[in-house]
């Protein structure tokens, strides 16, 4: 990661990695698009299952690509998409969706 210290002290990280070439090869260019989205659902699932087992995760994008793939010992065409590092989190935040939906409105605007 990008000097995200809580990235390597992780106890694990999951990686998603997708080879382009499977998808491209018979889809054209629209195949950059369905690899993504398929990355998406895959990440969508880490969230749920770490939320149902009390964990946290969060979704990581920013990361030196090579030094990755180096770690998770990545094959020729396989690209790093995520890296989801997956611990318990120092406190278990417990709000109600109006608090949520406060947050939300003023730090997203803009």
């Amino acid at each position: 990661s990008l000097r995200q210290d809580w990235v390597r002290d992780a106890p694990v990280s999951i990686v998603i990695c997708a080879v382009f070439e499977r998808t491209t090869s018979r889809y054209g260019e629209r195949g950059v698009r369905y690899v993504h989205m398929e990355a998406g659902h895959a990440g969508q699932n880490i969230y749920l299952m770490a939320a149902a087992l009390r964990l946290g995760t969060v979704a990581v994008g920013a990361f030196y690509d090579e030094a990755v793939s180096r770690v998770v010992g990545a094959q020729s065409g396989e690209e790093p998409l995520y890296v989801f590092p997956v611990g318990v989190p120092a406190e278990l935040y417990r709000g109600s969706f109006d608090e949520l939906s406060a947050l939300y409105s003023r730090t997203r605007r803009g």
